[in-house]
């Protein structure tokens, strides 16, 4: 009976390990360096509400004078006073990776955000803040990742310890 719950903690053991592991890895920490970036000014053209491929909202924002469209977060701090301010007062510069600047059709991320607003209170959102939000929800998928392969390598271990502490006997087919 007891080699029978080995051969379970086994399976459930390299089950929880892969997950754990496939985890773990694609929670990686994708956040760029603050001196890779460079802000872009402008005059926003367009602030439309989107969806992204995981069901994230998001806002994207193309500016005037470039055909590139930036696209702000909800993950990231301040999402709804953005969601709602920039479409009133659109006068803002974003913070974005150098090398995205002028590439492709994809959006570019913004690492920062400075709304421009003479007649009230801007909107500003820095890059440490946007760094510690986009860090935060990958470190807490990173260590239930690693709870989860700790957890699966444990219980392949005990299913190990047990196996080699039963011996198996075994029993004659004809009786």
């Amino acid at each position: 009976m007891l080699r029978l719950l080995a051969g379970w903690l086994y399976a459930l053991g390299l089950v929880a390990a892969v997950g754990g592991a496939v985890l773990w890895l694609t929670n990686n920490i994708d956040v760029p360096a603050e001196d890779e970036l460079v802000w872009k000014k402008g005059f926003a053209n367009a602030i439309r509400l989107n969806y992204v491929y995981d069901g994230t909202q998001a806002v994207l924002i193309s500016f005037r004078d470039r055909p590139e469209t930036y696209v702000y977060l909800s993950v990231y701090p301040m999402y709804l006073e953005v969601r709602d301010r920039l479409g009133i007062y659109r006068d803002i510069e974003v913070l974005v990776e150098r090398d995205d600047a002028g590439s492709g059709d994809d959006p570019i991320p913004v690492w920062g955000l400075i709304e421009h607003d003479p007649h009230s209170d801007s909107t500003v959102v820095t890059y440490g803040e946007i760094r510690e939000a986009v860090t935060r929800t990958a470190r807490s998928w990173q260590n239930v990742g690693l709870l989860c392969l700790v957890g699966g390598l444990a219980a392949i271990l005990t299913g190990f310890a047990i196996r080699r502490a039963v011996r198996h006997v075994p029993r004659d087919p004809t009786a």
